[in-house]
């Protein structure tokens, strides 16, 4: 893309209907109108950060152009604005902690920190650097990449967010996600980080495997680590952390999980799919609540988009964009995902994706001692449980969404899902008759178009 290319630009004719939408409230208490959210995105946004307004169908992240579904226009807001809230909301004080993806994060908020994934904080970073391109801005990406990959080893899986805090370009002050959750090789990041130059406070959630939820001693072992957490985060916060204080956390986040749920429900409920895949996406991963920084402002969201997702089931209305008796994909295993637009350009549209939903999916018991409740939950995700158990819950959301087919997508170097993969897609070929595709994708970028000609001809094969 040149300088010069035409970018996306959102009608002016439905400005009117959107200025009328609901604010967003964030958890400082400030709320911001939709026309305001209208003026930065129609005008600051595009000079700021064009590459996220090229039109080019290469790109995975576009701009959806279902523009009378108001939650994308407001996540678009959140996502581009995350570099200055976060920014400002450090240098206020706030602690903000780096965590794994798979995630509960309610007990770092409880604490009075932001956590941030490894995709968040590589926004965080590269929204610092403005004007760019979308191929300025994919180059500066695969930079980051390849310092990740000299700075651990190219026989892992890199995520983003290592070389970004090594190289001293974001302030974060703890490094503590869940170790074992999800990913084989969060323990090589957590020692980069320990050897790195530039210094970071860690902490290790320690995630017991093998029948964890039916342990006692593992419920028992996580919740006081937990605790400890709290309390670390909590002096770097300045602040005392109470058991009230994680109960009123844990009930946000409910409320965030049930609605994510409830609105998953309703979208797999329709005779025809009621947003594109990528605004489904955005509107179910918002139930994890730690997408935009900011759980309350991703509850607002989220309950405006689950009224409109209801509306269209309601009314029957098609996603923009999707094709007539679009073949249902649902995607398995970790951090790969193909491109909505183009899968929708084929035939098909994603319509699930297990990894975060597992987490998004374990409601929390909101009585007694929350870290004992939290502890439970964490370790009955069921994304985590032995692979039998794993297939059968993966077998119930197959059915639900009403899939065609399931693709199992995992990076080199993903030890985990690349060693379970064979077994599961096997179990589900059994059990359900589904076809199933696995496909192993290299992390830098260059096989983006031999993944998508192997989901192409995956769709083709089901039609």
């Amino acid at each position: 893309m040149s300088k010069t290319e035409t970018l996306y630009k959102y009608p002016e004719e439905i400005k009117n209907e959107f200025v009328k939408t609901e604010d967003i409230a964030f958890r400082n208490g400030i709320r911001v109108s939709a026309a305001e959210i209208w003026r930065f995105m129609t005008e600051e946004a595009p000079i700021r950060y064009p590459h996220a307004f090229s039109n080019s169908r290469y790109y995975h992240r576009r701009l959806s152009g279902d523009v009378h579904l108001p939650s994308t226009i407001k996540h678009n807001y959140l996502m581009l604005t995350m570099t200055d809230r976060i920014t400002k909301a450090r240098e206020s004080g706030i602690p903000i902690i780096f965590v794994q993806g798979g995630q509960s994060v309610d007990p770092y908020y409880a604490a009075g920190g932001i956590a941030l994934r490894p995709a968040s904080t590589g926004l965080w970073a590269r929204g610092r650097v403005e004007g760019l391109n979308l191929r300025e801005e994919e180059l500066s990406r695969m930079d980051e990449r390849e310092k990740a990959r000299r700075s651990l080893s190219v026989e892992i899986c890199n995520t983003a967010g290592y070389e970004t805090i090594q190289e001293g370009n974001l302030p974060v002050d703890m490094v503590a996600p869940y170790l074992c959750l999800r990913c084989s090789d969060v323990s090589y990041g957590l020692e980069a980080h320990r050897h790195g130059k530039h210094k970071v406070d860690l902490f290790l959630v320690d995630y017991p495997l093998d029948h964890q939820k039916d342990k006692e001693w593992a419920v028992d072992y996580l919740a006081k680590t937990l605790q400890r957490l709290t309390q670390k985060i909590g002096k770097l916060a300045g602040k005392e952390v109470t058991e009230e204080a994680l109960h009123k956390e844990i009930k946000l986040h409910n409320e965030g999980r049930k609605l994510a749920i409830e609105t998953a429900d309703v979208w797999w409920s329709a005779k025809v799919p009621p947003t594109n895949g990528a605004d489904r996406r955005d509107i179910f991963q918002m139930g994890g609540m730690e997408l935009h920084g900011d759980p309350n402002a991703t509850l607002t969201v989220l309950k405006e988009s689950n009224g409109y997702v209801k509306d269209r089931v309601k009314y029957g209305v098609k996603g923009e964009g999707v094709a007539e008796d679009a073949k249902r994909l649902f995607v398995l295993g970790s951090c790969v995902f193909p491109n909505d637009f183009r899968v929708e350009e084929a035939g098909g549209i994603i319509v699930g994706n297990d990894n975060h939903w597992s987490d998004i999916t374990t409601i929390v018991e909101e009585t007694g001692d929350p870290y004992e409740k939290l502890a439970k939950a964490i370790l009955s995700y069921p994304y985590e449980q032995p692979i039998e158990e794993r297939a059968k819950w993966t077998i119930e959301l197959l059915k639900k969404s009403r899939a065609d087919g399931a693709l199992f997508l995992y990076n080199w170097g993903c030890n985990t899902q690349s060693a379970i993969s064979r077994m599961l897609c096997d179990i589900i070929k059994e059990e359900t008759d589904l076809p199933t595709l696995i496909i192993e994708h290299e992390q830098r970028g260059e096989q983006t178009e031999q993944l998508q000609n192997r989901v192409n001809a995956f769709i083709e094969m089901l039609e």
